[in-house]
Formats: structure tokens, C-alpha cells, sequence
């Protein structure tokens, strides 16, 4: 009743016309009320769900970060157990193959002796391969390009494989040495690609069969090809050629190989901003064409470093290190590399104390020791006086690029891995040694 009386009292004193008005006003004002709670409403619905998807995705990348570290945590792991045992193997078969002049060996010793040093090369690389796709794949592995010589670098590996090649009745025909030429690539990686092509065109070729490798430049790249007159491979298999662990169908061969070298030569390739192509033609062979950047400024004249003379001064050395063939294998290493004295600790506390006591000229450390790591070790002797000025090698079986950037940050001399590269330890012996020297004179 008091809502007719105003709707009457309304249209008296606004007339018919105005109460129409008002009232349409008035019921438009509530639709919109009703319309802006509903997409309130469904903004906060909306906002929920948006929230839940984010948390989700925050718990994936969360999960996938863990499966990462997780399969980071196992190739390192992975690596570390599968050197140590290797660095037994190809240390004591390099020895033997030292010592053939003073220990001549049986025609079938040395026969013995190049199929373990080739099985061991071809395990460690086959490590290598893997360790290297994992970094890939997680965009961890870093290159250094540098103006480097392709046709250095070409004829190096062609040299390396020759002898394989002549047992498989395959000739190889590196390009000749052209100066002037260079190309912008990391000098490691570009070896390991190359190195990947050519032992495959050794590997899958025919007897009587040619690898010839060629380098040529143009305005927009330089291009290293490498051709082999194998079998070739099918059209519609060519899609599968850069495929991980796919050895298009020759996984019963008698020819090792675990089918990912070719994708990690193509994504090395890549991360030096260059591009890995192949082409093939079945029975009259395949050909890998590698495109990289050439090197625009022009740098002083590289040459290769000679090996040191593998004879040494007379030094003690202090060795901790707790795996026994290890430790026979550095025995046999220094017997054959001057006359160097050899103590050793098997674990790091016995390792500070001998420094303590014998005052070394150098000691060799290794890292993973079964009561203190190698870095605590060699923090507690630069914290001693006595024993602060000793230099110290690293030599661990942890070959990961954190392992390597770490080993740097800790200070040591030279952080070297295994397996035990002879060659290498005794130049970081010898910089040590001369340092001493030089210290001793000033």
C-alpha cells in the first residue's frame, strides 16, 4: 500500500511519463548490480584457477628441476666410477707400450696392448658422448670459440686415424695445408665433431674403400666435408640418421658404437652457431658437410705445443690417493718419468700430516678420499704455514664442467683428470718443478 501510495504521490508530481523513466532507471540499476556480482564473481573463479595452473606449473618446473639435478647427480656419479677404473686400464697399457725399448713385448703382447688402449679409448669416448648429450639437452655445456685452423685441426684427425684406416683396408685423404684460412669455432669441439665423422667413414666404409676430407670458404661460411664411399643409407632412413641411440639397424654389427655420437657432432655444431648436414646415396657412399662461421680478425700464428721431455729432475712427491691401482699406476708413472720419489697417504688426514713431515716438492691430490674431500685437503694446507707454499695437482675422476670450475677456484696448479693423460701430468710436473727451480736460485 505505501509503495502504490508513492508510486501515486511519483507520477502526481512527475506524471505518467516520468514514473516510466524512474522505474526503467531504476531496474536497470539492479541488472547492472546483478551482472557486475556475477563477473565478480567470475573474475574470482577465474583467478583460482589461474593460481591452481600456476601453482601446478611452479610444482612441474619444480619436479623437473629436481629430475635434472637428479640425472646431473647421476652422470657425475656415473663418470667418476667408470674413470676410476679406466685410469688402471690405459695408464698400465700406455706403460707398457713406454717401456717396449727397455721391455721389449711378444708381437702378441703389443697386439694385446693395442686392443685395450683401443677399447679403453673407445669406452671413454663412448662416456664422453653421453655426458656431453645430457649437457646439451640441459644447455649446460659451454664452447670458446677462438679463430681456429680448420685445415690443422682437419689433418690431425685425418693423422689420428690413419693406422685404423689402413687395417680396414680404407685410405684417407686429408685436404692440404692452406695458410690463411680460419674459422670461428671452439678448437676442442671442432676436433670432437670431426673426429666423430671420420671414425665413422673409417668404420662403415668398404674394404678398398676412401675418406676424403675437403675444406672450403665462401663469403657466408667455411665448410668441412667428409666423404666416404660406404654403403650409404636409404632415403627414407635419412630422417633417423640423427637420431639418438639409433644405429639404423646395425646394432648387432660387430662395429662398437652406442648411436649418439652423430647427434652430439650436430649439436656441437649448432652451439658454435654453425650447422651439421649429411647426404647420402646408397651404394656409392655418404657425405657430412659441417658449416661453421669464418673467423673475420686475424690472429698471430698459432703453433703446437712438443711434448715435454718425459725425464724429470729428482723430486719427492707426495701422492694421497686411496685406490691401490691407482696408486701402482702413479708408481710405475714416476719410475718411468725421472727419479721421483713417491710417498703415499690413502686418506687426507694422513695426506696433511705427511706433507707436515716430509715437506714435499709436489703433491698430487686426489678428491674424492674416503674420509676428507680433496678441497678440504687443500684448504687445510694453504691455512698451514709449513705447508702453504707446496704446489698441488688435482687429479680426480670428476670431469664435469662443475668439477673443473671448482677445481680452478680452489687453487690448484693444474686440476687434471682420468684417466691419467702421462703426457699432461708430467708438463704440470715439470712447470712445478722448474718453478722450484727458480725459487730456489732467487
Amino acid at each position: 500500500m505505501l509503495v502504490l501510495m508513492g508510486v501515486i504521490a511519483l507520477a502526481l508530481s512527475m506524471g505518467w511519463a516520468g514514473v516510466w523513466l524512474a522505474l526503467r532507471a531504476r531496474t536497470q540499476a539492479r541488472r547492472h548490480q546483478t551482472m557486475a556480482r556475477t563477473l565478480e564473481s567470475q573474475v574470482a573463479e577465474r583467478t583460482a584457477r589461474l593460481a591452481l595452473a600456476l601453482q601446478a606449473a611452479d610444482e612441474q618446473a619444480a619436479a623437473l628441476a629436481a629430475a635434472d639435478r637428479i640425472k646431473s647427480d647421476f652422470l657425475a656419479a656415473m663418470s667418476h666410477e667408470l674413470r676410476t677404473p679406466l685410469n688402471a686400464v690405459i695408464g698400465f697399457a700406455e706403460l707398457m707400450r713406454i717401456h717396449a725399448a727397455s721391455e721389449p713385448l711378444t708381437f702378441r703382447q703389443r697386439q694385446a696392448v693395442d686392443q685395450i688402449l683401443g677399447a679403453g679409448s673407445r669406452l671413454l669416448a663412448l662416456i664422453d658422448e653421453v655426458l656431453d648429450l645430457a649437457r646439451l639437452e640441459a644447455g649446460t655445456l659451454n664452447v670458446a670459440c677462438e679463430r681456429v685452423d680448420p685445415h690443422l685441426v682437419a689433418r690431425q684427425v685425418c693423422d689420428a686415424f690413419r693406422h685404423e684406416a689402413e687395417q680396414n683396408g680404407v685410405g684417407i685423404e686429408a685436404p692440404p695445408p692452406t695458410a690463411g684460412l680460419g674459422v670461428q669455432a671452439d678448437r676442442t669441439r671442432l676436433r670432437q665433431v670431426l673426429t666423430q665423422l671420420v671414425s665413422n667413414a673409417v668404420r662403415y666404409n668398404r674394404p678398398g674403400g676412401r675418406v676424403l676430407v675437403e675444406v672450403r670458404q665462401d663469403a657466408a661460411a667455411v665448410t668441412l666435408a667428409v666423404r666416404d664411399t660406404g654403403p650409404g643409407v636409404p632415403p627414407e632412413r635419412m630422417a633417423e640418421l640423427f637420431q639418438p641411440f639409433n644405429r639404423l639397424g646395425r646394432e648387432g654389427s660387430a662395429i662398437a658404437g652406442a648411436g649418439v655420437g652423430l647427434i652430439v657432432a650436430r649439436r656441437l655444431a649448432e652451439a658454435m652457431k654453425g650447422r651439421l648436414e649429411a647426404d647420402s646415396v646408397v651404394g656409392e657412399g655418404s657425405v657430412f658437410t659441417l658449416r661453421l662461421p669464418p673467423a673475420r680478425a686475424v690472429s698471430a700464428p698459432v703453433t703446437a705445443s712438443p711434448l715435454p721431455d718425459l725425464t724429470l729432475p729428482p723430486a719427492t712427491v707426495l701422492y694421497v690417493e686411496d685406490n691401490p691401482s691407482n696408486v701402482a699406476l702413479m708408481r710405475h708413472v714416476a719410475a718411468a718419468l725421472g727419479p721421483l720419489q713417491v710417498h703415499v697417504a690413502e686418506t687426507g688426514r694422513d695426506g696433511l700430516m705427511l706433507a707436515r713431515d716430509l715437506a714435499p716438492d709436489v703433491i698430487i691430490l686426489d678428491i674424492a678420499l674416503p674420509d676428507i674431500d680433496g678441497y678440504a685437503v687443500k684448504a687445510a694446507l694453504d691455512a698451514d704455514p709449513l705447508t702453504a707454499a707446496i704446489p698441488v695437482l688435482a687429479l680426480s675422476a670428476g670431469a664435469m664442467p662443475a668439477d673443473l670450475r671448482r677445481g680452478r677456484e680452489a687453487g690448484f696448479h693444474a686440476y687434471l683428470t682420468k684417466p691419467l693423460d702421462i703426457p699432461a701430468l708430467a708438463r704440470a710436473l715439470s712447470q712445478v718443478l722448474a718453478r722450484r727451480g727458480d725459487v730456489a736460485a732467487a
